[in-house]
């Protein structure tokens, strides 16, 4: 049986004690929960209108996300609605995945809950979604569990990195030094407009947030790819041939280099320290190529590129176990939620 929105929650936001942002602090007693992609923003040591009345929903007027919450807490000054079940034999985890699988459109940073309380909601017996809601937290567990393994394995490299070769940035255990042109030269990508592109191809596009398609023809190969515009300091690398968008900027010449350890080196340099602009961030390689930074043996680079591809095939056997499970779950969502 499908309910309307507004038969089974009521808004009680206005319960709720809204904390500004710039009162958040990094421990305390009480959470603060705002409508950031971040579970939880801040924390408070607030005392006086502290929200108890849960489990409770949090939707984000702006942003369309959506969090379970079972803690005493405070909220984010901003674009937070609270909803509480109106019927006494809902299950709290149920009415939450059913309104993640819910369509809400996008119209970019206004209000949403206007949309939200348009759509309906399959509101079965109590028992029937308390079964619903333990099968969905068990496959959603099992996709935090492979998240977290994952998180681990890129801890494990950046250890092994550090302790091979320190902080690039302060050079913390004093390697030689040299231009960063002389130890990977770069170059702006190229333009490729999507009408123009051959997505049945083998060829990975590279934009400034990694792969975004697939076309027939090459630009480059063996090489490390950033982002010059947008996005800054994420770093990948491909040992084949690839294309680089015009919104990156990829390594024309790696004097020798590993690629691998190139890719870690540009990560952990930090490259965001040095882009221009009061706009869009714009990443200007002729300033980085003056930059000092530490000058490492092909031998060090490869015993740590060794490293890395063996942990490389760790994460690869974990990514298509979490790329089965995000199916399933998604699967399983259009069979409870329609």
């Amino acid at each position: 049986m499908k309910e309307q929105f507004l038969n089974v929650f009521k808004d009680v936001t206005k319960y709720g004690t809204k904390i500004p942002k710039e009162n958040y602090l990094m421990k305390g007693k009480y959470p603060i929960f705002d409508q950031g992609q971040e579970y939880i923003a801040g924390y408070t040591n607030e005392e006086n209108g502290i929200y108890s009345d849960v489990p409770i929903i949090l939707f984000g007027d702006h942003t369309r996300i959506i969090k379970y919450i079972d803690v005493p807490c405070f909220l984010g000054a901003d674009g937070v609605k609270l909803l509480k079940a109106k019927k006494e034999n809902a299950n709290y985890k149920y009415l939450y995945y059913a309104l993640c699988h819910a369509h809400i459109p996008n119209t970019g940073y206004n209000r949403h809950f206007k949309w939200l309380k348009e759509i309906s909601i399959i509101f079965p017996s109590n028992e029937e979604q308390q079964k619903i809601a333990a099968v969905l937290d068990k496959v959603s567990e099992l996709i935090a569990l492979r998240k977290k393994q994952l998180e681990k394995l890129d801890e494990l490299v950046k250890s092994r990195f550090v302790e091979m070769f320190g902080d690039p940035v302060y050079n913390s255990q004093n390697f030689p030094t040299t231009e960063f042109v002389n130890v990977v030269t770069l170059q702006r990508g190229y333009d490729l407009p999507v009408y123009n592109r051959n997505s049945g191809g083998v060829i990975p596009i590279y934009g400034a947030n990694g792969i975004l398609d697939y076309h027939s023809e090459a630009k480059s190969r063996n090489g490390v790819i950033t982002g010059r515009s947008g996005t800054i300091g994420k770093v990948y690398y491909c040992e084949g041939f690839f294309w680089p968008l015009n919104t990156t900027l990829f390594s024309i010449d790696n004097h020798g280099n590993n690629v691998i350890y190139l890719a870690y080196l540009l990560q952990y340099f930090n490259l965001k320290r040095f882009y221009d602009g009061t706009g869009v961030p714009t990443l200007n390689r002729n300033i980085i190529h003056k930059k000092q930074i530490i000058n490492i043996p092909i031998e060090l680079q490869e015993q740590f590129a060794n490293f890395v591809t063996k942990v490389d095939k760790q994460k690869l056997t974990i990514q298509q176990s979490l790329d089965k499970l995000e199916v399933l779950k998604k699967a399983l969502m259009q069979q409870y939620f329609g």
